[in-house]
């Protein structure tokens, strides 16, 4: 799906209740990291690639288009 705003029917007048910035907005929570991530830093930890310190405090990112589905 592309989403052009010039060629928006109610541009300038329904800006203000458009749901595209909120479609578009990127999480911002941080999330623990699952089984396989567990294992994959425990393994460059073990590799000397990772300092321990440092691997404690990884965090998950969820991509945007995670969950997403097609419309149309």
């Amino acid at each position: 799906m592309i989403i052009d705003c010039s060629s928006c029917p109610v541009r300038e007048l329904h800006c203000d209740d458009c749901m595209v910035p909120a479609l578009l907005a990127l999480p911002t929570a941080d999330l623990p990291l699952d089984a396989a991530e567990r294992a994959a830093v425990t393994a460059f930890v073990s590799a000397g690639l990772v300092d321990r310190v440092e691997a404690a405090s990884l965090r998950a990112r969820q991509e945007p288009w995670v969950g997403a589905r097609a419309v149309g």
